[in-house]
């Protein structure tokens, strides 16, 4: 990267804050060195956590709490069976998880909340007739 932010192809960042070595320059997502899986739900956790330390210094607020590395992922298994693993990479000494059976809540809360994104994200509803 010309920018000067990359270092061996990543950009060095705080595992708490996600603040790199320039002031007031955050990295988030698929960039950073954080050590969590390159998925957007690690990514829309670590956007929060950067959000509320730019405000709260904007403010002269409080600073949030360190970022976690938290996340769950919805593991699909066919015929309308989908599961869920909740992780945590940054909470602890090392990485916790824990695996959710395939239920019928879990296909229900899993077309919530990807119908919640596109909602969030781009305005417009998301079709809820598959699953995935």
């Amino acid at each position: 990267m010309e920018s000067g932010l990359a270092v061996d192809g990543w950009v060095p960042v705080s595992k708490q804050t996600l603040a790199t070595r320039f002031p007031g320059v955050y990295a988030v997502g698929d960039v950073n060195s954080v050590g969590t899986p390159k998925a957007g739900v690690f990514a829309e956790g670590a956007a929060k956590i950067v959000a509320a330390a730019i405000i709260a210094q904007l403010r002269g607020g409080e600073a949030p709490g360190p970022y976690g590395g938290a996340g769950s992922c919805y593991v699909e298994f066919g015929g309308e069976r989908v599961g869920r693993v909740d992780v945590n990479f940054l909470g602890g000494p090392k990485p916790t998880g824990t695996f959710q059976a395939p239920s019928d809540a879990l296909v229900a809360e899993k077309v919530f909340f990807g119908s919640s994104r596109v909602r969030r994200w781009f305005g417009r509803e998301w079709s809820t007739k598959r699953v995935g």
